[in-house]
């Protein structure tokens, strides 16, 4: 009798095992697909960045071409609202010789509850993110 009782409280014993490492394991597939969803997000605002970076950048050498250029500053205001949903395009002077260029979108509602991030020292609107370039004329 005292052998079966034995044999009874070890399968309790592997059954609790078998629980707690299933237990476990689904934690960690919780926190797995937490940090791939984490990492989708995360690249999604580095692709738009970019992208506004790009524009910037084009915006800041149709500046500098001048005469030459003057629709294509209209252009990469177009296209800045295609490329980038809710974009915007903005040059300012930043001294006698120098301008900034700035793009603006839409922050997405899952970013960082920290505060906007100034953009070439001005902050940025609320909601908003911002990507800009300063050059010389």
């Amino acid at each position: 009798m005292k052998l079966l009782r034995a044999h009874g409280q070890a399968r309790g014993s592997t059954l609790l095992e078998v629980a707690l490492a299933v237990a476990i394991m689904a934690a960690s597939g919780v926190g797995l697909i937490a940090t791939q969803l984490s990492l989708s997000r995360h690249a999604q605002t580095a692709a738009v960045r970019a992208q506004a970076v790009f524009i910037a950048d084009a915006l800041a050498e149709a500046a500098v071409e001048g005469s030459s250029g003057i629709g294509a500053g209209d252009q990469w205001r177009t296209r800045a609202s295609v490329v980038i949903p809710g974009g915007a395009v903005s040059i300012a002077s930043a001294g006698i010789d120098a301008s900034v260029a700035t793009v603006t979108w839409p922050a997405k509602p899952y970013g960082s509850a920290a505060a906007p991030q100034p953009c070439a020292g001005a902050p940025a609107s609320p909601g908003r993110e911002c990507a800009s370039l300063t050059f010389a004329r």
